[in-house]
């Protein structure tokens, strides 16, 4: 058996309250907007909770996010409000 690697924070993500979930490179990109319309459309994943996956494919909160991407190294630059939650900013 082999040792399940550390998890790495590969892109933004926005779960709705269905549990389907979007990514993208940032939160509402233009990636993510044919995806959320084809979905529900902006009723569908107005209340919808922004975070990030992992290489598993693995929803994390904006909190747990950060957590992984300050262990991993990740965080490229510093951006207002990132203390307690990770941003897209944060990473490139």
């Amino acid at each position: 058996m082999t040792d399940k690697p550390p998890s790495y924070i590969v892109c933004a993500a926005n779960r709705n309250s269905a549990g389907l979930i979007v990514c993208g490179a940032r939160h509402y990109d233009s990636i993510m907007h044919p995806i959320i319309n084809a979905t529900g459309g902006r009723e569908a994943w107005k209340n919808c909770e922004q975070g990030f996956i992992d290489q598993f494919g693995t929803f994390l909160t904006r909190e747990e996010a950060l957590a992984i991407a300050k262990t991993n190294n990740q965080i490229r630059r510093r951006c207002g409000g990132d203390t307690k939650q990770l941003f897209s900013e944060n990473l490139y």
